[in-house]
């Protein structure tokens, strides 16, 4: 199963494909944010792109922003 995901992710990124199922789920569109500056991402970056802090992880509902 883990290779369905993966072309699941893979399509979502390409824009294509079923972009319900996440919704559906209830799983953010972007599940990972950096902790340092906030910017959420599809994937789990080990740099943030935007500020290259090494803290990009997993979004947790609490209902506190990042950081």
């Amino acid at each position: 199963m883990v290779g369905t995901e993966a072309i699941g992710r893979l399509l979502r990124l390409a824009g294509v494909g079923p972009r319900e199922q996440a919704e559906t789920r209830g799983e953010p569109e972007f599940p990972y944010v950096c902790r340092g500056c906030g910017t959420a991402y599809d994937v789990q970056y080990h740099v943030c792109p935007e500020c290259g802090g090494f803290s990009v992880e997993r979004r947790v509902d609490d209902g506190l922003s990042p950081g």
